[in-house]
């Protein structure tokens, strides 16, 4: 998964236990910065602010601009751990936000 850290562009996944697809029906995700990491709701949790959002793999209106994901690693009701949220190369967000090849 790598380090998360405030600044940096994520991909948080909706159902990560279950898919991580980028393409597709199956695609569901935001992406966007890492503003802050909170305590809500009972755990510590990723600020991030939300530029994009990609429901059943197509990119849709934003409605909800924070979005509050547990943070990697946090333990889950079923003996699990949280990792639903990765960092996202400078590459790949130039070619998302220019359409470039390399």
């Amino acid at each position: 998964m790598g380090n998360i850290y405030i600044g940096q562009y994520v991909r948080s996944f909706d159902f990560p236990r279950y898919n991580r697809d980028v393409e597709g029906e199956n695609a569901c995700y935001v992406e966007g910065v890492v503003s802050d990491v909170v305590e809500k709701d009972g755990g510590v949790r990723y600020q991030i602010e939300v530029d994009r959002k990609v429901w059943e793999g197509e990119e849709v209106k934003i409605q909800v601009r924070t979005v509050f994901p547990p943070i990697n690693g946090t333990p889950t009701l079923f003996g699990r751990f949280t990792c639903g949220v990765e960092p996202l190369s400078k590459a790949i967000i130039h070619k998302l936000n220019h359409g470039c090849e390399n």
